[in-house]
């Protein structure tokens, strides 16, 4: 990893991976000696490795012998005179005369590079920096690097002019800094590797405490990547809209004001814009993929019971939006309302898995050399699918669908565009229904009656979904969580008042399907069976209910809050945290209580953990309840607070603990 920016302290790392498609187009300009003058601009949001970056492009020069200069936004003066000023006092120590010369000139071809890091710093300086002082630049030898939150557009007929938008770290990257730091065993590297998410920031932050802490703990990762974050949003006004966009997958004006249940400023709508995390959406906002991640883990952390509050009002705003939605952006919305839901699914199936979000992976159409990946996936897929007699009969129907209906093939691809997984399905009509019945005429006999055949061909409301697989041998994602990703956006598909049937054998498939909707019947047919299992059909029809209600109702409301930890219930814990057998009737609402004893164990644990709770918080709690029972006078002593203020954060110290008891019980389902 190249590593993050010097002011962290675990940062200071002389290791440096990746970035290679951005070093290359550097070191052809410092290679090039009849090179124009260059503007390199450095982009992304905070924690991604701007400064890093920026530090190893300033190394790279000295070693081609170019003169340095590296500034600092934070420490640069911010009016024009008193910026050249600086700058002219830097280069006395290159060039004596008339220092200035050389940037403007150059008339001894000195070669200079001026690094800016934090560039955003600069905002009364940036407009006259880049249209006034950057033109005037000599034609050759001069190159400018600046590190910057966001894209800066500039176009200079005599500069030339690169753009250099940093995304996270590859898998395999992050696997090869973790290596050259750590002595970690291979899968506690691809443990951390996974965690990290490719964030620079993260990576060396975990790194850092792996190999220095005796009681590691990535959750304080993740908070300190969310300090870090957050300290770019310095108008209060801004946390709530960014809290809507931790939730969903995108939001608009209209629809952070419909969550909210108030009006958002414009002003406050293009604050929110500015922020180097959030990415343009064609439908809004969106928070980068990273960010949103770290930032979803803190908030679950710390409020998970708000956190729920807050994910079904965005549901019901999304929802609200889809009712009302043109059939263009019906297929948009519809994909953010099951990508937002699909958290709530089963986390471990031995089909499908729904324990992380993809972000490095895309799904794509079929191209003309991938048929033979495709055979070995499905060869694979029917290793443990079907009866070996009947594999011949899937590679002949691939090869069929591959000539008649590629748009029916989804394919995931891996960084280097190869196949890594498929998901074949058909929609059921008149053109299709023949490729069908030749390949697949038991499977659609046990589904249909032949009246029904011949309608849902003409009807063309059914798809058929035939197999999906994923390649099992990729050390960033499994196969389960690769299937997962292809089955949410199959089921898009169904918004347009479809159905999907389809004959199931797999066990685990079944049992997700019907925790997800889908309806279950024995096949007719015994032929559809496998030799170690009967064959069901599976059904999911929104021909006639709307697809919104099916998203929104799949997990009641009901149940989540019947199995809620309430704030009363933590604080009548606490009451009688003295005593077991007491506290023996509270076990039923944490998973792994099985006594008062372990109940007890648990919340002083808790109490006396530093990452859930603030040391004022814990203080608060421990005189209240542990040092000082039924003794208020003695305990607001203790705090030395007033009786007013030791309320106050008692209350919130408590909702506090019950989010953490809450989160803890979460983790153990």
């Amino acid at each position: 990893m190249e590593g993050i920016a010097p002011i962290e302290s675990a940062a200071r790392q002389p290791v440096f991976v990746g970035r290679q498609k951005e070093l290359t187009v550097f070191q052809d300009w410092l290679k090039d000696k009849e090179a124009m003058s260059a503007l390199f601009v450095i982009s992304g949001m905070g924690g991604i490795g701007k400064s890093s970056l920026l530090a190893r492009m300033n190394y790279l020069a000295k070693k081609e012998h170019f003169r340095t200069i590296f500034l600092d936004g934070n420490a640069c003066p911010q009016t024009p005179a008193s910026f050249i000023e600086y700058v002219h006092n830097l280069l006395q120590s290159f060039y004596q005369e008339t220092p200035l010369d050389m940037l403007f000139h150059n008339p001894t071809g000195v070669r200079l590079l001026l690094c800016i890091d934090h560039f955003e710093e600069l905002a009364d300086l940036s407009e006259w920096f880049l249209h006034t002082f950057i033109p005037q630049l000599a034609i050759n030898g001069i190159g400018i690097v600046i590190a910057a939150r966001k894209p800066l557009p500039v176009s200079i007929s005599h500069i030339q002019t690169q753009s250099f938008s940093l995304e996270y770290l590859s898998y395999e990257e992050s696997v090869q800094y973790i290596e050259k730091t750590t002595s970690l065993f291979p899968q506690q590297i691809q443990d951390l590797a996974n965690k990290t998410d490719g964030l620079p920031l993260s990576l060396a932050l975990a790194v850092d405490m792996m190999t220095k802490s005796k009681n590691p703990d990535v959750r304080v990762v993740s908070q300190t990547i969310s300090a870090k974050i957050l300290k770019e949003v310095t108008a209060v006004s801004l946390h709530p809209l960014l809290e809507v966009l931790i939730v969903m997958e995108y939001a608009n004006q209209e629809i952070l004001e419909a969550v909210l249940g108030r009006q958002v400023s414009l002003q406050d709508y293009r604050n929110l814009q500015m922020l180097s995390f959030i990415d343009l959406h064609p439908y809004g906002l969106k928070l980068h993929d990273v960010a949103k991640s770290y930032l979803l883990q803190d908030f679950q952390l710390r409020e998970p019971t708000r956190l729920y509050q807050l994910h079904r009002s965005c549901m019901q705003a999304l929802y609200q939006e889809l009712a009302h939605a043109s059939q263009t952006d019906r297929a948009i919305i519809a994909c953010a309302l099951l990508k937002m839901n699909h958290t709530m699914w089963p986390k471990h199936n031995g089909d499908a898995s729904f324990t992380q979000r993809i972000y490095q992976l895309r799904t794509g159409n079929l191209i003309a050399n991938d048929l033979p990946l495709l055979h070995d996936l499905l060869e694979d897929w029917c290793s443990y699918s079907v009866d070996k007699e009947h594999n011949q009969n899937y590679h002949d129907f691939l090869d069929a669908v591959v000539q008649t209906e590629p748009e029916s093939i989804t394919i995931l691809r891996d960084f280097n565009n190869k196949p890594i997984g498929m998901f074949i399905m058909l929609l059921y009509t008149t053109r299709t229904a023949p490729l069908l019945l030749k390949h697949f005429k038991t499977e659609l006999n046990a589904i249909f009656t032949a009246k029904g055949c011949r309608q849902a061909a003409l009807q063309a409301d059914t798809y058929i979904p035939i197999l999906v697989t994923a390649k099992d041998n990729l050390t960033a994602y499994t196969r389960e969580e690769l299937v997962g990703m292809l089955i949410v956006e199959q089921l898009v598909k169904l918004e347009s008042g479809k159905r999907a049937i389809l004959v199931a054998t797999n066990d685990s498939l079944k049992h997700f399907l019907r925790a997800i909707g889908f309806k279950s019947r024995p096949a007719s047919d015994t032929s559809c069976n496998t030799s170690w299992t009967k064959a069901e059909i599976m059904e999911l029809d929104l021909r006639t209910s709307p697809f919104g209600d099916w998203v929104l109702h799949m997990v009641p409301e009901e149940q989540h809050k019947k199995d809620t930890l309430s704030v009363n219930q933590t604080r009548r814990i606490l009451q009688v945290i003295q005593s077991p057998s007491e506290l023996s009737e509270y076990c039923s609402l944490l998973m792994d209580c099985k006594n008062g004893r372990d109940l007890q164990q648990k919340v002083m644990q808790s109490l006396h953990n530093p990452v859930g709770l603030s040391s004022e918080q814990q203080e608060v709690l421990l005189n209240s309840f542990v040092r000082y029972p039924n003794n208020t006078v003695k305990a607001v002593a203790a705090c030395n607070m007033s009786r007013a203020t030791f309320y106050r954060h008692q209350k919130k110290a408590i909702k506090k603990l019950t989010d953490m008891l809450t989160l803890q019980k979460e983790a153990t389902r």
